[in-house]
């Protein structure tokens, strides 16, 4: 809801002063229905969260919700089941026993990919540590291939990354243990031209999914920045910001630069200059997107309107707090023989907008 400015800007109290009882009043009078509506119908004064990522109503009565939540500090919200969701039409509950409804899988309508670029051309590579670095990364694939794809390359400082393990690929053993024995071509590591090839293979990926809603990832684990300076830096920043592609880094060792390499990513940055604490990045990564995924639901009802455009209302609760997702639907051509169970059709989205969405 907009606030007018004479709520918020206090220039405004020197000019037309006699009218400053009644400007007083009106701002009041906003602020008052401004909180009311924020707490208004089913649902409301919660502060989950809930972010739409889609809603679709289709004959024969199918109403479906794909959505995340979140709590108000960020954090992701898993584990919820059917019993934290209730169904409001119109603001009057629906109870369940009038209403057939289903907690379904988010993989059949998610497409999810991570590509690992590992540096190979640092002198990490040399000592004791680096084939824990590689179970580190596989502990990493192992998390996310429960969700989606996991690919893996190295890079060292020649032109083009080398591809060690496709998505989808089995193999994953002998692909790691040809990393663990992998040595470097170049050491001037390019690490600008590594992202730029990153994005361009995961940006393939996602353009040929099938699947309505997709999702990538692209984590580099390094020990310095760029040397090979055969991508300028400006030229790399724009491929992030412009990629639907989240960039993560993990970087360690005393040549890591948190200034020189948060400018190459968005979603996340590990910096530490102990040596040895590369699966402390990799670990929450790891973490991270398996909360991503598991804080994305898939809520579908059957209705039992046959006209109109009524209006659901999800109302979400945990024992500490609530939220929801409003939606308007038209329920024209509704009739008997819904079933919760049915996988809802869903548009894929326009490019580059995989991520977006709203909340109530």
């Amino acid at each position: 809801m907009y606030i007018p400015r004479a709520v918020t800007e206090k220039a405004n109290e020197n000019k037309n002063h006699h009218l400053r009882p009644l400007s007083e009043l009106a701002c009041l009078a906003a602020l008052v229905l401004l909180s009311v509506g924020c707490a208004d119908g089913p649902g409301g004064g919660g502060n989950l969260r809930v972010k739409k990522l889609s809603v679709v109503a289709q004959p024969p009565g199918n109403v479906a919700a794909y959505f995340s939540v979140y709590t108000k500090e960020g954090v992701p919200v898993t584990d919820l089941d059917t019993p934290n969701f209730k169904v409001y039409e119109n603001n009057k509950l629906v109870p369940e026993k009038k209403a057939k409804r289903a907690l379904l899988e988010t993989k059949p309508v998610e497409a999810q990919y991570l590509l690992v670029l590992l540096d190979v051309s640092g002198p990490y590579v040399d000592g004791e540590d680096f084939p824990d670095v590689v179970t580190a990364v596989s502990h990493l694939i192992g998390t996310v291939e429960k969700s989606g794809e996991v690919a893996v390359s190295v890079f060292d400082g020649e032109e083009e990354i080398v591809p060690m393990l496709g998505f989808g690929a089995s193999g994953e053993k002998a692909a790691l243990e040809s990393i663990r024995h992998f040595r470097p071509r170049n050491r001037n590591g390019n690490l600008h031209g590594a992202i730029v090839q990153g994005l361009d293979a995961l940006e393939k990926q996602l353009d040929s999914a099938t699947a309505p809603f997709r999702y990538a990832t692209l984590v580099v684990v390094t020990d310095r920045g760029d040397l090979a300076k055969k991508v300028p830096l400006e030229t790399v920043k724009k491929r992030v910001a412009d990629s639907p592609v989240d960039v993560q880094i993990v970087a360690f060792g005393p040549k890591a630069n948190r200034v020189e390499l948060e400018p190459l990513t968005r979603g996340g940055l590990f910096v530490s200059p102990e040596p040895k604490d590369f699966t402390k990045g990799l670990v929450a990564i790891a973490k991270k997107l398996d909360d991503a995924a598991n804080a994305r639901y898939l809520f579908s009802y059957c209705t039992n309107k046959r006209e109109g455009n009524p209006t659901l209302t999800l109302v979400i609760e945990t024992p500490d707090d609530k939220g929801r997702l409003v939606y308007k639907f038209n329920a024209a051509n509704f009739r008997a023989g819904c079933s919760a169970k049915h996988r809802p059709l869903f548009e894929k989205p326009t490019k580059g907008k995989e991520k977006e969405g709203g909340t109530d």
